[in-house]
């Protein structure tokens, strides 16, 4: 065992790389601060764990002293408190414990019994980071410790002055480069405090050992149920208490499938777990509420847009799977058609208008929207959104949360962004006429907008505008395309079979030149994904994978635009788009039959078909 002289030594070396490693910079950009560092560990707490920054200091750590490197979860408040001093030689002491001391001892002051019960009491204030022997790990030295050989003594306090001389050394440095007149020395110290701030939104982040570890079998259960909606990949999560059973269901591929059918005495305590989880009142339980869940799952943040909605036999939530994930929205994958992919990216490439998509809730429109302003973004371009809710983030995009109940509403957050000088706008809805008609001035006056619509197709939507109120020369001025959506199931490419057409079943699709087609391979599972043995692992028996969209494109051109102008009704715009080129829903989904990455059924389901 070595001494206490050489361990302090060598612990002193460490703390000296650490604190090269793990500047006040670095720990303000990632949020990440030491908490204990000796030869034989150094722990570290971090308020996201799973942070990729975060991983990257953790292994360069463990990389350069070969020792064992922890990172634990801290709060936002803990992460506030380690840093509240504005001293940087004070956060050096606190961000190493075992030097902070030896400072101490250095300058002729003795441990005493108080500074360790404060150091522990600091300690304790941060969370779960002691083993329980109010000692973190051995850093805190003893009064039996500190009687020790004069000589080893006087070698601990020889080695605390250099590291003092060091640091002296590197603080005049540092002073001397703020005094300095040059514009870029003045932005360091303006980055240096922008670095000490904090991201007021990880407060409301819920823990996940306080989830999936938690002994309370509810709200394990609870989280598992959370987690699973992502090991399925589904978009939305159904809790509806039923008369004799509460029911849990997934939208899978955009269909419905039962997964759990609870007792029904558990409705009530998993309804109020998810109403504590999204911040709503318990209490309140005649009255829908809207709220959002943000925790850490499986490593990874993950957001829930929450719903209540009173019924007969209890409140009914339904959450909706925000997707974080930006790996997604890229045009590419979006849209199959090369020449519907052109004349998007036509449109979003526009210098000023405004592009409308419209499609049903969850065909995918905020999707298709974040896909070109993926493209767009920029650092040349100013891009801001406003939205209910927030369901993607781009790194430099500015997105506003609407927020009704202080009213922050469509309307409002997009006339004060029209001051923020903006070159790109997204308006997530167009409900009611002062939002569309706010947005139609700015795409007039040199501004790219693009918002969202409920309408059946690309012609209707015109129409939808003159129903809120819109005069016919705004839109017809403003509006230089507008996209109709829907979303239909890929066909399992593992398991389906090809086949022939049949004249009396298939008329439809054989009018559109189709002669084979593929055939799904569905194993009946009562709506849960098949148990068989004989299930396709890709698929897990449900015949589908995945999802398409279907589009309907049309690009105002100056025909069209005359008739808008003149009031034309939705079947005369229809026509004429056709007559002009613009492909149908159904014809455009009929080419992905015709390609066999989706089925005939799949079409029909989700298309609008004209009567014959």
């Amino acid at each position: 065992m070595e001494s206490s002289a050489g361990f302090n030594k060598n612990t002193i070396d460490i703390g000296n790389k650490v604190h090269e490693i793990l500047t006040t910079e670095i720990c303000g950009e990632v949020g990440l601060i030491p908490i204990m560092v000796n030869d034989k560990k150094i722990c570290l707490g971090a308020m996201n764990p799973s942070y990729k920054k975060v991983k990257l200091i953790e292994k360069k750590i463990s990389a350069t002293f070969g020792i064992p490197v922890e990172v634990k979860q801290i709060s936002t408040s803990d992460w506030e408190k380690w840093f509240e001093d504005g001293n940087t030689d004070i956060k050096i002491n606190k961000t190493n414990n075992i030097l902070g001391e030896i400072k101490k001892q250095s300058k002729g002051n003795l441990f005493s019994k108080t500074i360790i019960k404060e150091h522990e009491q600091h300690d304790n204030n941060l969370g779960k980071y002691s083993s329980g022997n109010n000692q973190l790990d051995g850093d805190i030295l003893t009064d039996r410790e500190l009687k020790k050989p004069e000589g080893e003594l006087e070698d601990q306090i020889e080695a605390m002055k250099e590291f003092e001389a060091l640091e002296d050394q590197s603080s005049l440095e540092e002073s001397s480069s703020y005094l300095r007149n040059d514009d870029d020395d003045k932005v360091s110290y303006l980055d240096q405090i922008d670095n000490d701030s904090t991201i007021e939104e990880d407060k409301n982040l819920i823990d996940e050992e306080d989830l999936c570890n938690s002994d309370d079998p509810l709200i394990a259960g609870v989280a598992s149920i959370l987690n699973k909606c992502f090991v399925l990949k589904a978009s939305d999560i159904h809790a509806e208490p039923l008369e004799e059973k509460l029911r849990i269901r997934f939208r899978i591929d955009g269909i419905l499938k039962e997964f759990y059918s609870l007792n029904k005495s558990l409705a009530n305590p998993v309804i109020s777990r998810l109403k504590i989880m999204g911040r709503l009142d318990i209490a309140e339980k005649r009255l829908p509420q809207d709220g959002r869940i943000r925790c850490l799952l499986d490593g990874k943040i993950r957001d829930f847009r929450v719903s209540t909605l009173p019924g007969k036999w209890g409140e009914k939530v339904v959450l909706r799977a925000l997707e974080s994930d930006t790996s997604v929205l890229d045009l590419n994958k979006l849209i199959n058609s090369k020449n519907a992919l052109k004349i998007v990216r036509g449109m979003g490439h526009s210098p000023y208008g405004i592009v409308i998509v419209v499609g049903p809730t969850g065909s995918g429109k905020s999707t298709t929207l974040y896909s070109i302003l993926n493209e767009l973004n920029t650092d040349e371009v100013n891009i801001s959104t406003v939205e209910d809710p927030v369901e993607y983030t781009l790194q430099g995009i500015h997105q506003v949360q609407v927020i009704r109940e202080k009213g922050l509403d469509f309307a409002k957050a997009l006339r004060s962004l029209m001051r923020q000088d903006p070159d790109i706008i997204l308006v997530g809805e167009t409900r009611d006429k002062e939002t569309a008609q706010t947005a139609m001035e700015a795409a007039l006056t040199g501004h790219m907008v693009f918002t969202t619509l409920h309408a059946n197709d690309t012609a209707t939507a015109i129409t939808r505008l003159s129903e809120m109120g819109i005069p016919s020369y705004l839109i017809g001025s403003s509006v230089i395309g507008v996209i109709a959506q829907r979303l239909v199931r890929r066909v399992c490419p593992k398991c389906s079979t090809r086949r022939n057409l049949d004249e009396a079943k298939d008329k439809l699709a054989m009018s559109f030149g189709i002669s084979h087609a593929r055939s799904p391979r569905i194993l009946v599972g009562g709506g849960k994904q098949s148990t068989d043995q004989n299930a396709c692992k890709n698929c897990g028996g449900s015949g589908y994978k995945g999802r398409l969209g279907i589009y309907e494109i049309m690009k105002i051109n100056d025909n069209l635009r005359e008739l808008i102008m003149s009031g034309s009704t939705a079947d005369v715009l229809r026509n004429k788009a056709y007559e002009v080129g613009v492909k149908s829903l159904l014809e455009y989904g009929m080419d992905l039959v015709r390609e066999e990455l989706t089925t005939i059924e799949e079409v029909e389901r989700v298309c609008l078909l004209e009567s014959e």
